[in-house]
């Protein structure tokens, strides 16, 4: 479909140079004609109002060009300098003349007057309101904030209540929203030759709802939308909030770097402009990192506890600095929010500066270490200090206990509080003070696998929600915390379903053993059994070959799978050292064949083939003759352990609880993928999966063939009027660069409108609907060039707009790993993108939150 050039004049005014109504030309020469049976040709002017010289203008008819206005050919007239030619450039007028009828109907005999501040004649529309002494003011191109603020000190003054209309969503409206709650806006949308005027409820964190100026309301209180009237209804909103103090603002600090103590002292705060509902401010001492310290409030939600003066904090969550305008006699305007805090441990709590024990001496005075004693030690702070005495249990023994009952709890799907592992371990979990219980968390997971879940994300609050302190858990094991608790909740959610998933599929006793250290040997070692013995040697024969192979594939591997296998095969060689140290402890080599079928499992995963039958007859020649009725046994144990039977099973599940929501297609691709994991068995697949596989091969593609038999139907029905579906492209029919250049603004300009609205992800379909006929189908690979065109501008630092793309079922983050490697950026972990492209959605609504 081809492009509007905007320089040609769609827009004019009748009946004088200097009138105040406009109409809007047709584009199609069908329209054109109605439209001129409707005014006639020779009443139609380039107004002053619009910025036009005043001459009269003609309408010119074209068929393969745009309909538009022109000047007439005198040689005598002089140059015109309007610039705003589109529909949009007689907003102006059409909100003058609808509002003025709206309000008539309203019973306000009200005329709207047009403000000019230096851009057009149309700059702003008034509208004053005697009965109810009202300025309603619709601000099409804004001011300056300093401007516009004098100018609101100035009506408010002279006519009483404001009512302010903008035409943007930008610091203006911004301001408004942070003084009431909310904040209107305007649009005028084509219908045929009118424009008819919305108006749009901004709120902090939603989508903008928009209704048509007729659903709308003008009451004494002011303009009314439906949308207002429920956020009234709910109290989320100020009754008057024109002439209010704004709600703070605020500004992004580090997170993870800043530590706060209560001011004891300090007298109890009466009133600040920085105390908002559903928050209090705590008087205390802040100390960001590599700064002094600084006496200020500390903003916290009404759902965190108290904090008190014996302990020191770390600011958690999202940290920033609230700022306001300054007010005589209300002390300081500024003050730091946080949504978390974290209690400091005794050593770490001295070196802020903010605490220091009161048993501390002199520090030229404290004696050189030796064996201390209990009256000796420098106490924690905190429950630490002065909280129950923590049982006497070995650490190993703890974490080993409790990581038994999460993998218990994730093998069920389910979550668990501390207090539910308090009825199953027994008292001491219920006296263990929270960096004790942190410190527990971390041992659990130690060492951190990358693709291995976390099991510590499965305790949670009574309210269902992350542990305060995951993020200090999650740093002291090595991975990335989220950089705000929004993304904090999102990630804890990824990472559970990931953890129920993995643990679900271990059922069996080898694959569910808990994921125990090596103890040191007791006065009394239990000598290994000659079947441990044998099954070690396999194992360890095993492990060596397919380290081999591992090292094999890294030499044909690319990008982020290079780095995976590379720590597999270290994982593998260090597994194999550890055999000569455990070999003749029973227990010990136990526990090394238990971790050994993790090592293969990750092996296997990573370099996608089973285990070959060159390494298994090689497993078989290292070990010992085995009685004949051990090796009957083998076979079946290795068909059982067959990660591509799993995934086999897997995908049959899949295909069962999703084919009444999932197109045929797709399903038929899940059974080739079924059909690349049968090719790579060891054994036969069994007889009941087989019989499956042909069941839904068979129903599938008779349902395919019944879809395909009905959509020729249809279209040769519809070829008459062309308007039939149609397929995309094939191989043979792809875009030219050219073409895919010219489509990407338009993807570009709905994405960064869905960004700004704080939209959900679109599909490609959606897309191309919200393209309005612009996007034609595309091959698969075309949408990968189109959206890296698309995105072939956005800055390094800033996440893709295309994180907004391909929501789909069948492939998720396909396109969207495709356009990463596309512009050069690098590659994220299968385990890590669902995360990584919730926190980057994030990111990418808070930066266009606020930009035009």
């Amino acid at each position: 479909m081809r492009q509007i050039d905007t320089r040609l004049i769609q827009t004019a005014v009748i009946g004088a140079s200097d009138s105040d109504q406009p109409v809007i030309l047709p584009e199609q020469p069908h329209n054109l004609d109605e439209f001129l049976r409707q005014f006639g040709r020779d009443d139609f002017w380039c107004g002053t109002l619009l910025g036009g010289c005043g001459e009269p203008l003609r309408p010119k008819r074209y068929v393969t060009r745009v309909c538009h206005f022109a000047h007439e050919a005198d040689p005598g007239r002089g140059e015109c300098h309007r610039t705003a030619n589109s529909v949009d450039g007689a907003d102006h007028l059409f909100i003058k003349a609808h509002v003025t009828r709206w309000l008539a109907g309203q019973g306000h005999a009200a005329q709207g007057e047009l403000r000019s501040f230096g851009h057009c004649h149309g700059d702003a529309v008034d509208f004053r309101l005697v009965r109810t002494k009202t300025h309603l003011r619709f601000e099409l191109h804004p001011e300056d904030y300093r401007s516009w603020r004098k100018a609101a000190d100035s009506l408010g003054a002279k006519e009483g209540r404001l009512e302010w209309v903008f035409g943007q969503d930008d610091a203006l409206a911004r301001d408004m929203v942070a003084r009431r709650g909310y904040a209107l806006l305007v649009r005028c949308e084509t219908e045929g030759t009118d424009r008819r005027v919305r108006i749009g409820t901004v709120t902090d964190g939603k989508r903008t709802p928009w209704a048509p100026l007729e659903q709308c309301r003008m009451t004494v209180s002011g303009l009314v939308t439906p949308a207002l009237e429920e956020l009234r209804a709910e109290g989320a909103v100020r009754g008057d909030g024109t002439g209010c103090e704004p709600y703070p603002g605020s500004v992004a600090l580090p997170s993870g770097q800043v530590v706060f103590a209560v001011d004891a002292q300090a007298a109890p705060l009466s009133s600040s402009p920085l105390d908002v509902p559903g928050r209090r401010l705590v008087p205390g001492f802040v100390k960001p990192a590599g700064s002094r310290i600084v006496r200020a409030c500390l903003s916290l939600p009404d759902s965190v506890p108290a904090p008190t003066d014996q302990y020191v904090y770390r600011l958690a969550g999202s940290v920033r600095l609230l700022v306001t305008d300054v007010v005589e006699g209300i002390g300081s305007s500024w003050a730091v929010r946080a949504d978390a805090l974290v209690q400091l441990k005794g050593l770490d709590a001295e070196r802020t500066g903010l605490w220091r024990p009161s048993v501390a001496l002199d520090e030229k005075h404290v004696p050189a270490p030796r064996a201390s004693s209990a009256c000796e030690q420098t106490p924690l702070i905190g429950a630490a200090a002065i909280g129950p005495k923590v049982p006497e249990a070995p650490p190993g023994k703890t974490a080993d206990e409790l990581r038994k009952v999460l993998e218990g709890v994730a093998a069920k799907g389910a979550t668990v509080t501390w207090s539910e592992l308090t009825e199953r371990l027994g008292r001491w979990v219920h006296d263990l003070p929270n960096p004790t219980r942190r410190d527990l968390l971390v041992e659990v997971d130690k060492p951190r696998v990358p693709e291995e879940p976390l099991l510590s994300v499965l305790v949670v609050t009574h309210l269902g929600r992350p542990l305060s302190y995951l993020g200090e858990v999650l740093r002291r094991l090595g991975a990335a915390e989220p950089a705000s608790e929004f993304a904090l909740q999102q990630w804890a959610a990824a990472e559970t379903k990931k953890t129920h998933q993995t643990y679900g599929h271990r059922r069996t006793p080898a694959s569910a053993a808990p994921r125990t250290r090596l103890k040191q040997p007791s006065a009394r070692v239990q000598a290994p059994s000659e079947s441990d013995l044998r099954r070690a040697q396999q194992k360890r024969a095993q492990i060596r070959e397919k380290v081999k192979e591992a090292a094999r594939t890294r030499l044909r591997a690319k990008g982020a799978r290079v780095q995976r296998l590379s720590q597999a095969i270290q994982q593998g060689e260090v597994h194999l050292r550890r055999y000569e140290g455990v070999r003749l402890h029973g227990q010990a080599l136990r526990t090394w064949l238990s971790e050994g079928d993790r090592v293969l499992d990750l092996l296997d995963r990573l370099i996608g083939r089973p285990i070959t039958v060159a390494s298994a007859r090689t497993a078989h020649r290292t070990a010992a003759p085995e009685a004949k009725s051990a090796k009957a046994l083998q076979p079946k144990r290795v068909e059982k352990k067959d990660p591509n039977l799993r995934k086999i099973r897997r995908l049959l599940g899949e295909v069962e609880r999703t084919h009444r929501d999932r197109p045929a297609q797709e399903l038929l691709r899940l059974l080739d993928e079924i059909g690349k994991h049968r090719d790579q068995l060891t054994c036969p697949l069994p007889a009941t999966e087989a019989k499956l596989v042909e069941r839904w091969r068979r129903r599938l593609e008779e349902q395919m063939s019944a879809e395909r038999s009905t959509q020729a139907a249809a279209a040769s029905r519809s070829t008459s009027a062309g308007a039939g579906r149609t397929e995309p492209p094939q191989d043979g029919h792809r875009l030219a660069a050219e073409r895919i250049d010219k489509l990407a603004p338009t993807v570009r300009d709905i994405l960064q409108e869905l960004a700004r609205a704080d939209g959900a992800p679109l599909s490609w379909g959606d897309l191309r609907l919200r393209a309005g006929g612009h996007l034609p189908p595309l091959h698969a690979d075309d949408q990968v060039a189109l959206l890296v065109a698309t995105d072939r501008s956005t800055p390094a630092d800033e996440p893709l707009l295309s994180t907004l793309v391909d929501n789909s079922v069948a492939a998720p983050h396909r396109l969207y790993r495709q356009v990463r490697l596309g512009l050069g950026r690098d590659s994220v972990p299968d385990a890590e993108i669902e995360s990584h492209r919730a926190m980057e959605a994030l990111r990418l609504r808070q930066i266009w939150r606020y930009r035009r």
